[in-house]
């Protein structure tokens, strides 16, 4: 079977238990972005293969060996299923959104009820008569993804914290990066080392969490996502923003707090028992919006530094 994964980072972790269903039954075939599906190469009965964004020829020739197989639409998309059509697999099966039902050889009407985005995942294998039991995020890692790590915090004194303060949505799931600042103060007077997680893009927030310290550590930009499971799998705690990061430390059972604004817990909250949520209930939240229609932002801000220490506390000792 071949399984279209989502495109986002957050969503392809919130996917992992139909990943791990599915590989108990035959192997299985993740097609997907590759910096979001290398992730998943430590998989049971799994092989990884590339999607390449607008290289249909090559992702053409991707599939055309696996044209007997039945293809798994994860995505909604009318992009998605079309590259399937014209791959030629014998079977495409998926949600009958986004005008793609010709296209499909088995099609399943979404749910109507409100559904968190994994069980969103896993009703379309009940739906279409799959194994569906297992509803855990799971992410195996392998011995050379934690020695990469160890490699990369060496020098960094344990125990120690990370904080991811990016989202790739926009500015109303952030936390101001005043207040992240201050937060990795605190921490370091608390004695615990800090070390900041996120892409190129982050870089520059995480030198301003940083402000010169010895005791914080901006890796922003400086690791590929496995190597961030590796640290995260090592670290005490991971405090973030709603965000695919947030996931991932789920995916990994690590204690977490996630800072919550714009969007709703309900539908991509952290599936992990170690989690703890942080969300003020505005009547303006949630909204949705990449960015604050009213310019307050109050729904992050009114999560004081102090609130985040003190959920610290209930998490580690």
């Amino acid at each position: 079977m071949v399984i279209r994964i989502p495109n986002w980072l957050g969503d392809a972790l919130m996917a992992t238990p139909v990943y791990y269903n599915l590989s108990q039954m035959e192997k299985i075939y993740l097609f997907g972005p590759p910096q979001i599906v290398d992730l998943f190469k430590n998989f049971p009965n799994t092989k990884i293969i590339y999607y390449r964004k607008e290289e249909t020829k090559e992702n053409l020739n991707v599939l055309k060996p696996l044209k007997n197989e039945i293809g798994l639409l994860l995505p909604n998309s009318f992009s998605s299923a079309w590259l399937f059509f014209r791959a030629r697999l014998k079977e495409r099966w998926g949600y009958a959104t986004d005008l793609r039902s010709f296209l499909l050889t088995r099609r399943v009407k979404p749910p109507k009820n409100k559904l968190h985005q994994r069980d969103y995942y896993l009703n379309l294998l009940k739906s279409l008569e799959l194994p569906c039991d297992f509803k855990e995020l799971i992410l195996p890692l392998d011995e050379e993804i934690l020695k990469k790590a160890k490699m990369l915090l060496k020098g960094v004194d344990e125990p120690f914290i990370v904080l991811a303060p990016g989202a790739a949505y926009g500015p109303a799931k952030m936390w101001p990066k005043e207040y992240y600042r201050a937060l990795a103060k605190d921490l370091t007077r608390l004695g615990y080392a800090i070390v900041i997680a996120g892409g190129v893009k982050e870089k520059e927030i995480g030198d301003f969490i940083k402000d010169n310290s010895p005791q914080i550590y901006n890796l922003c930009g400086k690791t590929d996502l496995l190597t961030v499971a590796g640290i995260f799998s090592l670290a005490k705690l991971v405090i973030s923003n709603d965000s695919g990061l947030m996931h991932l430390a789920a995916a990994l059972k690590i204690p977490q707090i996630a800072i919550f604004g714009s969007t709703d817990p309900e539908a991509t909250g952290p599936l992990n028992p170690n989690a703890i949520i942080l969300k003020k209930e505005l009547s303006c939240s949630p909204c949705f919006e990449r960015t604050c229609k009213y310019g307050h932002y109050n729904c992050l801000k009114s999560i004081a530094v102090e609130e985040v220490i003190s959920s610290i506390s209930e998490l580690i000792t």
